[in-house]
This record gives structure tokens, C-alpha cells and sequence, in this order.
């Protein structure tokens, strides 16, 4: 409630010209006219942009603002400078970061700490995006008050499935210290939406890498041989997930032998190695850390996965592999909504069994429903395994004729107008 009332106040100043948007996506709200050209890159403009992010908790942050300015840099071939607040979860996503805050050039992206913000410097360039609603520095607001020529000023939310979510992205408001006009993009699943970050040659990418047998040397490098005669089951959850019982579910279940990879702290810690004790039929590995690509290969790899917060979900639906999702737990089981938004979406054209032991096992899994609910749901979803991997593969092939997010971004982006204040 608090958030809608808060996007309630936004004055929207978005509408459609659809003689200038015949040939975009038509989401994408365009604001005609086009801002002049800087620098051709290849049919598309070059510009200078500039990618906040306050890390919150976990890496859910750092990871997508991290995935934005990759595709921005690599597809698009902008120019990026990233600004993150917590150097030492960033140096997890981007290992080779120096060990001291310092400016880094990374893969043909500048990284810097937010305490190098200076006057001195160009904070903003002619794209400012603030991460899920950061607090930018003091700096920055100061360097945008002064500029007569606006940057295109960003809010890139956190997602959702919420039927809401249209109706406010693309929306604006002024700021009357900046006198600049913020823009509220929201990723989503639908056509008036902001969309879900993809790379371009992702599908092509994970469909090679499958056919060319590399699991067993990655799993082999990890620590965790991938074992053909057995169910192989990815498992990246949060604290006080319901391990216990999937753990049972998944034993009891089991037609042949399962191999658990727990990825992260909270699910090496939470699967207690007297619990590993008392399951014989399952065999556990805790993987280590791992880069973004080879989180992406390693949900390529396992036969069905459970994942945590926003980045997870969409490489899981990429994968188009099973999986389940453990979403952000939020204060007032505020996140329960959202869930229920994603499966409605998700499951649309699941037969009605499938859909209704899928939808019962994220519930479960949320705390929706007792736990213990997970066992019957569980068996039904085993039961209807080829149907499940079946649909799996064909929603994320439907997912991905949408427009990715960083399509949608930069068109918006090219049809924002100068605005000199």
C-alpha cells in the first residue's frame, strides 16, 4: 500500500505517438522529439552513461546493475561508468575488482567506489540511472541541479508480475532541488512494461553450451561431478527456507539417485550436515562461489533448480529448466503478492494438475502455506516430471519473443527529449 501511494503521486507526462513509434516496440511509451545524435555507433548513439547502485543485502543489487551495464557496454556500445557504495560484495560479482576501493576498468566498464564522487568529476553524463530508487550522493543531485542540459534521469525499479505495474512504467515526476524530471522504468513481464534483462545471444548461448557436453568439466572444476543416472538439483535458497522438508519430498520422491548442489552461505548452512546424515538417498556438494557465467551454466546443467531474489529468477527462466522460487522475504509478507503475481503469469497454459501442484510448492516454499504441504506437492510435480520440463522449456522460449529490458531502455532512451531547465 505504501508503494502504491507513493506511485500514485507521480505526475505521468508519457503518452503514445504511434506515428513515431510504428517501427519500436509499442511499450515503450516514446517521448518524441528524438535528442539529438552524439556519437554513431553503428546505426545507434553512443552515450555517456552512469549506473548507481546501493547495495542493500545479498547481491541481488550489484548482480543486475552489473548484468545492465555488461549488455550496455558489450551490445549496445555505450560508455558506462558503474558506481557502487560496498566494494566487497561488488569484488563477489566482479572478482577482478582491485581488493582496494578504487577505479577500475572492467571489462571495458568503469567501476568506481562511491567515495571517489567529486565535484571534479561528470557524475551524470547524458543517461543517469539510480538503482532500484537509491539515494544518490549529495554530489551528483549538486552536479544535476547545475546542469542546464538535463541527463535522462533513471529510476530503475525492482520487478514484478503485478497487474499494477504497466500503469506506472514510464511514469515521471519532477525534482523541484534538481529541477530534473525522473523517470520510473519498470521491469515486468508484459508488453507495457520494462521487461527482464536478456542478453542478446543468451538463448543461442545455453542452447550450444548444452549440446557440447562441457557440464561434466564444469561440475568437475566446482567440486561437484555431475553424476548422469541421477537427478541433479541446483538449490540457492535463503535462511529459514523450508529444507527440511523439500529434502524429505525430494527423497521420497526420487525414482533414482539425486545430487544437490547447494549454492551460497544460507543454503550450505541451512541443509546441517546431521540432516545430510539422514539423507542417504541424496548426495550433497557445496559449490563455492561462482561468476555470473557460470551460475548461468550451471542452471544449463542441473535438471531442476530453486532460486532466490530478482537476478535468479529470470537466468532460471532462461535456463528453461524446472525451478522454484524463493523470493525476497518482506516485511508484512508484503512479497507474497508479488508471488502469486509471477505464478498467475508464469503458469498460464500449464494443464491444470501441473499448474496447481506448481503453484502449491512456491507457496510452500514462501510460507504461504505450512511447509509441510510441500510433500504432496512435490509428488504430484514428480509425477508430471515430462510435462514440467516440457513447459519449463516452452515459457521460457514464449519469455523470450519479448523485448529484454535493455532493448526497451535504450529506445526509451533515444526517444527522450532534451530538457534544459
Amino acid at each position: 500500500l505504501l508503494l502504491l501511494h507513493t506511485r500514485l503521486t507521480i505526475r505521468f507526462e508519457h503518452r503514445r505517438i504511434w506515428d513515431f513509434a510504428q517501427d519500436m516496440d509499442p511499450s515503450l511509451h516514446p517521448i518524441a522529439p528524438r535528442r539529438a545524435p552524439l556519437v554513431d555507433c553503428h546505426g545507434m548513439v553512443t552515450r555517456i552513461w552512469h549506473v548507481y547502485c546501493a547495495i542493500v543485502d545479498n547481491f541481488g543489487d550489484i548482480g543486475v546493475c552489473w548484468r545492465l551495464a555488461r549488455q550496455l557496454v558489450h551490445e549496445r556500445g555505450q560508455t558506462v561508468t558503474l558506481w557502487v557504495d560496498r566494494w566487497e560484495p561488488a569484488r563477489a560479482i566482479i572478482p577482478a575488482l582491485p581488493e582496494a576501493p578504487a577505479q577500475a576498468v572492467m571489462e571495458g566498464i568503469v567501476v568506481r567506489p562511491w567515495s571517489e564522487v567529486g565535484a571534479g568529476d561528470d557524475l551524470i553524463g547524458d543517461v543517469l540511472v539510480e538503482g532500484f530508487g537509491c539515494a544518490l550522493p549529495p554530489a551528483t543531485l549538486t552536479q544535476l541541479a547545475a546542469r542546464e542540459r538535463k541527463p535522462v534521469w533513471i529510476n530503475l525499479e525492482y520487478f514484478s508480475a503485478e497487474a499494477w505495474v504497466p500503469g506506472f512504467h514510464l511514469g515521471s515526476g519532477d525534482d523541484p532541488a534538481t529541477r530534473a524530471t525522473r523517470w520510473f522504468f519498470f521491469p515486468g513481464v508484459g508488453p507495457n512494461t520494462g521487461g527482464m534483462l536478456r542478453e542478446r545471444d543468451l538463448i543461442a548461448e545455453r542452447d550450444a553450451w548444452q549440446a557440447s557436453g562441457q557440464a561434466d568439466a564444469l561440475l568437475a572444476r566446482l567440486g561437484a561431478p555431475m553424476s548422469h543416472g541421477r537427478l541433479n538439483a541446483l538449490c540457492f535458497a535463503y535462511a529459514g527456507a523450508p529444507y527440511r522438508d523439500w529434502l524429505g519430498a525430494l527423497e521420497h520422491e526420487r525414482s533414482a539417485p539425486v545430487s544437490v548442489w547447494l549454492c551460497g552461505l544460507s543454503s550450505q548452512t541451512g541443509v546441517t550436515l546431521t540432516e545430510r546424515a539422514h539423507r542417504p538417498g541424496l548426495q550433497f556438494a557445496d559449490l563455492p562461489f561462482v561468476s555470473q557465467p557460470d551460475f548461468d551454466r550451471l542452471l544449463w546443467a542441473a535438471d531442476l533448480a530453486i532460486v532466490r531474489g530478482e537476478d535468479s529468477l529470470a537466468r532460471a527462466l532462461w535456463s528453461g529448466r524446472p525451478f522454484i522460487w524463493n523470493i525476497y522475504p518482506q516485511a508484512q509478507a508484503a512479497h507474497h503478492p508479488k508471488l502469486e503475481a509471477w505464478l498467475g503469469v508464469y503458469t498460464d497454459g500449464f494443464p491444470p494438475a501441473l499448474r496447481d501442484a506448481y503453484v502449491a510448492a512456491h507457496r510452500a516454499w514462501n510460507g504461504i502455506i505450512p511447509a509441510d504441504a510441500l510433500g504432496s506437492a512435490w509428488s504430484s510435480l514428480m509425477r508430471q516430471w515430462p510435462e514440467w520440463q516440457a513447459h519449463s522449456r516452452s515459457r521460457s522460449a514464449d519469455f523470450a519473443k519479448n523485448g529484454d529490458l535493455v532493448s526497451r531502455l535504450m529506445r526509451f532512451v533515444e526517444a527522450a527529449p532534451i530538457r534544459v531547465k
